[in-house]
């Protein structure tokens, strides 16, 4: 697994935060799911 930084506006941190806290999952793993969907990988057949 690699490492990213990013840079989020105080907006989209608080969507962001109000979503992590709605769905109980945490901030990086919504943006995991999001980075997944939007290049069409699927974890579960990556290497």
């Amino acid at each position: 697994m690699q490492r990213y930084n990013l840079r989020l506006s105080d907006k989209e941190y608080a969507a962001l935060k109000k979503l992590s806290a709605k769905t109980e999952r945490s901030i990086n793993e919504l943006i995991r799911e999001a980075i997944r969907q939007y290049a069409g990988v699927d974890p579960e057949t990556e290497g």
